[in-house]
């Protein structure tokens, strides 16, 4: 069992972005601008949203207040939010303005990348939850301004 929390804890967040990588080359050229303007926009600001929610709140690892030894070497300090789990989910939030269904399937590997690093003992469950809600803002913010992004760029297109 604790290598299967190992792995979802370390890797499964790159599975996602794998199945995010060939969904994207699947797609016709205007749906991938748009995803990658989507993308750009959501990850600006979810990291600006992990930089200052860092910096605002501090969560020792539960590993540092437990003094047990966590599934995966970490250094002490700061776990929120979680980093591996914001990831995963700005993943899930870009393919879900794409495709709700493939989109609802990363979230649920977002959500199992973070209860594994919780039972990893490197984060806790609020460490879980602000990084999922940084990505959805992010992707609340892209919801809003990719619309805005896309039509400045098609009218500077030149028109043949």
């Amino acid at each position: 069992m604790n290598s299967i929390i190992i792995f979802c804890a370390k890797y499964l967040f790159l599975i996602a972005g794998l199945v995010a990588v060939i969904y994207w080359l699947r797609v016709p050229k205007p749906q991938k601008i748009q995803l990658l303007i989507f993308a750009a926009i959501a990850g600006v600001v979810a990291f600006v949203l992990t930089r200052i929610g860092g910096a605002l709140y501090y969560d020792p690892r539960p590993f540092m207040t437990s003094h047990t030894t966590p599934l995966i070497p970490h250094a002490p300090g700061n776990g929120f939010p979680s980093d591996h789990t914001v990831l995963a989910a700005l993943i899930a939030v870009v393919i879900y303005s794409a495709s709700k269904r493939l989109g609802l399937v990363l979230f649920a590997l977002a959500l199992a990348v973070g209860a594994a690093r919780v039972a990893a003992q490197v984060h806790s469950p609020i460490d879980i939850l602000g990084s999922m809600v940084f990505a959805v803002m992010g992707g609340l913010a892209a919801y809003y301004l990719t619309p805005k992004v896309t039509a400045r760029l098609n009218k500077k297109a030149p028109t043949n």
